[in-house]
C-alpha cells in the first residue's frame, strides 16, 4: 500500500527506534511523491545529522546518471563501492542514495548487488526509482520496498496560463489544427521548459558557490569541491527532468478538465470552457492519449526535441 512521504518515514523512523530497520530499501513512486524527501530525512536519521547537512555529509554518498545516455554506469558504482567500504568520516555509519536505480547499467546493477546484500555494518542503502519495473529482479529481491504517493504539485498561475493561451490559439481557435499550430504549441512549451532549466542552474549555482568555504576547509577539498561540481550538473538535469513531466502534467491536467466539464463538473476557466465545446469526449481522449505517448517516450530515453515535435504533432492534428 503506497504511503504519504510523511507517513513512510514515520512508520521507518519507528522501525529505526526499535532495531528493526533494514539495511536495503527501494523507495518508489512517481514524479513528485517526495522520494528524495525521504530519503535525506532517512540518511539524516542514520547518520544523526541535521537533514540540511546531508548533501554535504562526508558520510552519505549518492549516484545519479551522468553520462551522456542517462545511465548510471560501472565506473560510477566501482567509485561507491569503494567510499562505502572505507570507515566513516564522522558518523558512526553511512548512507547510500541511488537516484533514478532503474537507469543502472545491467553491469554496474550487477556488480552492486553484493554491497547491497550484505553492507558494511551501520550502513543504510536507498534506491529511488520511479520506474521499479525497469529494475533487475536481483536488484529488487535484495530490497524493502517503499512505495509512496503522488502528489501533484500544482502549476503557477503564469505557466497554466501560458499553456491555456497556446491551446486556445493552436486548437480552439484553429479552424482545422495542422503542422503549424503543432509546431507553435510545442515552442510554447519549450520556453517554459528553458525558463524552468535556468530557474534550476541559477538556484544550484548558487547553492554551489555558497558551499564551497566549507568545501576549502575540508580534507583533499579540492577534490570535494569537483565531486560537489559533478554532483551539481546531475542534479541540475535530473531536476529539470522533473519540471519536464510537471509542464507536460498541466497540459495533461487541462485536457482532462475539460473532459471533466463536458460530463458536468463546474469549470470557470472560459479556454477550458472552449475546448469543451469544440471537441467532443473522443476527440479529447484521443489528445490526451497521444499527450501520454510522449511521456512513454521520454520514459524510454528517446530525445526531447524529436518526441515533443512528433508527440505534440499527433496531440494537435487529431482527427
Amino acid at each position: 500500500m503506497p504511503f504519504l512521504k510523511e507517513s513512510a518515514f514515520d512508520r521507518l523512523r519507528e522501525a529505526q527506534a526499535s532495531g528493526r530497520l533494514g539495511h536495503a530499501y527501494l523507495i518508489t513512486g512517481p514524479i513528485g511523491s517526495g522520494k528524495a524527501w525521504l530519503a535525506a530525512r532517512l540518511a539524516a536519521l542514520i547518520i544523526e545529522c541535521p537533514v540540511e547537512q546531508v548533501l554535504t555529509h562526508p558520510d552519505v554518498h549518492s549516484v545519479q546518471p551522468e553520462s551522456k545516455s542517462r545511465r548510471i554506469v560501472i565506473d560510477q558504482i566501482r567509485d561507491l563501492e569503494q567510499a562505502v567500504q572505507r570507515k566513516p568520516l564522522i558518523a558512526s555509519g553511512k548512507a547510500v542514495i541511488i537516484h533514478d536505480a532503474d537507469r543502472l547499467q545491467p553491469q554496474a546493477a550487477n556488480a552492486f548487488l553484493k554491497t547491497l546484500e550484505e553492507p558494511p555494518p551501520g550502513s543504510l542503502i536507498l534506491l529511488l526509482s520511479s520506474l521499479p519495473e525497469a529494475i533487475l529482479e536481483t536488484v529488487l529481491s535484495r530490497c524493502v520496498e517503499v512505495p509512496l504517493l503522488g502528489e501533484r504539485r500544482k502549476a503557477t498561475s503564469d505557466e497554466e496560463q501560458a499553456i491555456l493561451r497556446a491551446l486556445d490559439e493552436c486548437l480552439v481557435k484553429a479552424a482545422k489544427p495542422g503542422a503549424a499550430e503543432a509546431f507553435r504549441f510545442t515552442r510554447a512549451v519549450q520556453a517554459l521548459l528553458v525558463d524552468a532549466r535556468e530557474r534550476i542552474s541559477d538556484e544550484n549555482e548558487a547553492l554551489l558557490k555558497s558551499e564551497s568555504a566549507r568545501y576549502k576547509q575540508a580534507a583533499d577539498g579540492s577534490s570535494w569541491l569537483q565531486e560537489r561540481t559533478e554532483q551539481m550538473k546531475a542534479l541540475t538535469e535530473a531536476s529539470s527532468l522533473r519540471e519536464r513531466e510537471r509542464v507536460l502534467q498541466i497540459v495533461l491536467d487541462i485536457l482532462s478538465r475539460a473532459l471533466g466539464a463536458q460530463h458536468g463538473q463546474p469549470e470557470n476557466e472560459t479556454a477550458i470552457q472552449a475546448l469543451a465545446a469544440k471537441f467532443d469526449p473522443k476527440n479529447l481522449l484521443r489528445r490526451i492519449d497521444a499527450l501520454e505517448n510522449i511521456r512513454r517516450r521520454l520514459a524510454m530515453g528517446v530525445q526531447e526535441a524529436l518526441s515533443l515535435e512528433s508527440g505534440f504533432l499527433e496531440m494537435v492534428v487529431v482527427r
